[in-house]
């Protein structure tokens, strides 16, 4: 008796500190979510006294934290966030490797078949994950919320792709791959607009002109990637998530116990 109740003592207190913790997790959205719409409105109410690339930084910057405190929310089991990590790891790994070639690069590649293997939440932060910790290597600067967000939602793509556990097929997997690597390099070229060019069209469509040989490489890097590994890459990732994943079944007590037959 004494051990029973001791045992639902401490399934209060374990459910308390969850409420405790949801409660904060979902303070720490609101507050990302209100500071988002500020900087929206405080960018339509007074748009000359605005520094852009800062606004813009803050926006980016609050709508990351809100989908990682969503993210966290979720109460992931300990398999998926290993798989995560180990994902964001070979990701950063790669971006490292071939550092030597501009632009160059698997990350998306690997992001992408995450989401699909994964779904959008885990494919988002195996790509925002990827961001922040390669550039410990590359160099940490204002770009990178870009480049989480970025990678982040090529992840959400590929989980809509695989949406209730539909695997694509290689070609789409190869169109999809190459259209969202120029995505992400236009898209974070808009930091840079934004941040160091004076606003005007002739600056926005030079600054796109000059980086187009760096988007060619990176739709090729993944191009070639996603056609030679594509479903083979999807098919690996979600059997080891299978393999990983523990499921509990009831026990099932026999009405009475089983007797010797002499």
């Amino acid at each position: 008796m004494a051990k029973g109740l001791a045992v639902t003592g401490q399934g209060r207190r374990k459910a308390l500190v969850r409420r405790r913790r949801d409660h904060l997790a979902v303070s720490v959205c609101a507050v990302c979510v209100v500071a988002a719409i500020a900087t929206a409105a405080l960018a339509v109410l007074a748009p000359g006294d605005v520094d852009w690339g800062l606004l813009s930084l803050a926006f980016i910057v609050a709508l990351l934290g809100a989908a990682i405190v969503g993210w966290g929310l979720g109460r992931r089991r300990a398999n998926e966030l290993a798989l995560v990590a180990a994902l964001a790891a070979l990701a950063t790994a790669g971006r490292v490797l071939f550092a030597s070639l501009p632009n160059f690069k698997p990350v998306t590649f690997v992001v992408l078949v995450s989401g699909i293997a994964l779904g959008p939440a885990s494919g988002f932060m195996v790509g925002a994950t990827t961001a922040v910790v390669s550039n410990l290597f590359f160099g940490q600067g204002p770009w990178t919320p870009w480049q989480m967000l970025a990678w982040g939602l090529v992840g959400v793509v590929g989980g809509l792709m695989g949406h209730g556990g539909r695997r694509p097929g290689r070609w789409e997997i190869v169109l999809v791959g190459a259209a969202l690597s120029v995505g992400f390099d236009w898209f974070v070229t808009v930091w840079m607009y934004l941040s160091y060019t004076a606003h005007s069209w002739p600056a926005f469509v030079a600054l796109y002109a000059q980086g187009l040989p760096f988007d060619a490489a990176h739709a090729a890097a993944t191009t070639l990637l996603a056609a030679f590994f594509g479903p083979r890459a999807v098919a690996i990732i979600a059997r080891v998530h299978a393999r990983t994943t523990a499921t509990f079944l009831p026990a099932v007590w026999p009405s009475a116990p089983p007797t010797r037959e002499a």
